[in-house]
């Protein structure tokens, strides 16, 4: 998703990427990818805290992708056609499978977390019985 998400927004709004008055209608999805990539850095690096981070990350770009599919169910409200080169409709699928994609990586990641924790729990208590 991290490579995913600016690459697909980058060729949905081949269009107009260089206009810069709708700069930020497609930036956005960079920062996600950013956030999700180091999040995953530092899960690979074993950095501390970084499930977290990662957790986090998920939670970021599903809240962010919540109101760009939500925004997009709006076209069809307004019978507005997408702004990007593809069909309203496919970029509406599309976003939503997207959408219930970094569900399930928020739901890994915050199982990871929990898993993390038990072993940190049973380590402490393993080490205060000795």
């Amino acid at each position: 998703m991290g490579i995913f998400l600016p690459l697909a927004e980058t060729v949905r709004r081949s269009n107009h990427i260089l206009d810069i008055t709708r700069f930020f209608n497609w930036f956005d999805d960079y920062i996600l990818g950013g956030l999700l990539l180091l999040a995953a850095y530092w899960v690979t690096c074993k950095k501390a805290n970084a499930i977290v981070y990662l957790v986090s990350a998920w939670a970021f770009a599903a809240g962010a992708l919540a109101l760009s599919f939500l925004g997009q169910l709006d076209y069809f409200r307004t019978h507005t056609t997408d702004p990007g080169v593809f069909n309203t409709s496919f970029v509406a699928v599309a976003k939503g499978i997207i959408f219930a994609y970094l569900f399930v990586g928020l739901a890994l990641a915050i199982k990871a977390n929990a898993i993390q924790e038990q072993r940190l729990l049973q380590k402490l208590k393993h080490q205060s019985e000795r």
